[in-house]
């Protein structure tokens, strides 16, 4: 559940879409470079697909660790959220993904860290922060990181435990674009902004 009740710098409400045009969401997250998109492509490969009719893969290009979900936002408010990733100072990591897990209720496994980076955490809560900051939407539940691997999938699976290293360096904005009928036209970076040296 995102906060709707935020009175912000960008607070207009994004059009309601076109008939017949495209559906455009936006949110931020951890986006792999090649290396480390082959790393999680071939743990995601290794995973046995999971029970359910309509159980499948999630392609490798579209592998990614979701940081905030925005949803449809008006031109506003898209500038807005480039705005506020802009006083965001976060620090490069180095994230290890070696938990596999299922979210019952929405169908997906995924790996992620088992304990959390005190970086990623910060960036979490600067980020949250400064969205709030130009009246954006941030979602209530507790932030659990993971790249989702299936969907569909109603139990969890029996397998070894993945072990993937991830160089955190930078986070983006990025663009979902569906097309009337609801088919995934793929992702799109906005724009990047990279972290700090760890220091």
């Amino acid at each position: 559940m995102a906060r709707r009740d935020q009175i912000g710098l960008f607070p207009d409400l994004p059009p309601p879409p076109k008939p017949g045009g495209r559906r455009a969401r936006y949110f931020f997250a951890l986006w792999p470079d090649d290396t480390v998109r082959r790393r999680l492509a071939s743990a995601a490969a290794q995973l046995p697909i999971g029970e359910g009719p309509a159980a499948y893969r999630i392609k490798p290009d579209r592998l990614h660790l979701t940081l905030a979900w925005l949803g449809e936002l008006s031109r506003a408010q898209v500038e807005a959220a480039k705005l506020a990733a802009e006083d965001v100072r976060g620090r490069q990591f180095l994230l290890r993904l070696d938990r596999l897990d299922h979210f019952a209720q929405a169908g997906v496994l995924w790996i992620g860290p088992s304990s959390l980076p005190p970086e990623l955490a910060r960036l979490k809560a600067e980020l949250d922060r400064e969205l709030l900051r130009y009246g954006l939407p941030v979602a209530e539940e507790p932030f659990v990181p993971h790249v989702s691997c299936q969907r569909n999938v109603r139990a969890p699976v029996v397998a070894a435990r993945p072990s993937v290293y991830w160089p955190a360096l930078e986070f983006v904005l990025l663009r979902s674009a569906r097309s009337a009928s609801g088919r995934a036209d793929g992702y799109r970076v906005v724009k990047r902004w990279p972290l700090g040296d760890a220091g």
